[in-house]
């Protein structure tokens, strides 16, 4: 099932500072990026710390952008190998969000996903744009996480449990 979170369009609007989006500079047009969840046997989801560019200072899941050609299965299963060297399966698109990062002149449609399997060992594979990594207790992310997948869990989405539950009445905060 899909979720299109399409509230965001206001606030897009609204930090653009602009209401009529036809009028926006072409060359700022959103980019698409994937984010793939990975949960454990102990409800815990795998995080690594951004130390690059864009988002610095924030815990996200794997991820990045869409290439050319590709699917978001693909795109999803490729970057997660890419950044933590873990080879997923039967993934699953649980959300889309879209975020504007004004102080960098950037969009993003980001479609999150969730692996119901994978396999491998999690390992930093990318230190230059990740300093750390770790499990998180689903009870307890931390604050300063990924603005997309802030954005996706406030929308208090299904569990990332697969509890069938929502996430603020599972999981979150």
């Amino acid at each position: 099932m899909i979720y299109a979170l399409v509230g965001a369009e206001k606030s897009i609007r609204n930090v653009m500072g602009n209401n009529n989006m036809t009028e926006t500079n072409k060359d700022l047009r959103p980019k698409v990026g994937v984010g793939v969840y990975l949960v454990n046997d102990n409800n815990e989801l795998l995080l690594s710390f951004r130390s690059s560019a864009h988002a610095a200072g924030f815990w996200c899941a794997p991820g990045g952008h869409m290439e050319y050609g590709e699917t978001f299965l693909e795109a999803g299963a490729r970057e997660t190998k890419e950044e933590v060297g873990i080879d997923v399966s039967g993934v699953d698109i649980v959300g889309v969000i879209s975020n504007v990062y004004p102080e960098e002149n950037k969009h993003y449609v980001t479609i999150h996903m969730k692996a119901k399997k994978y396999s491998g060992e999690a390992k930093l594979m990318e230190p230059d744009k990740f300093s750390d990594m770790k499990w998180f207790p689903l009870a307890s992310l931390p604050e300063n996480i990924f603005p997309a997948t802030k954005s996706f869990l406030s929308e208090n989405p299904l569990c990332l449990c697969g509890s069938g539950k929502k996430f603020r009445e599972c999981h979150g905060k």
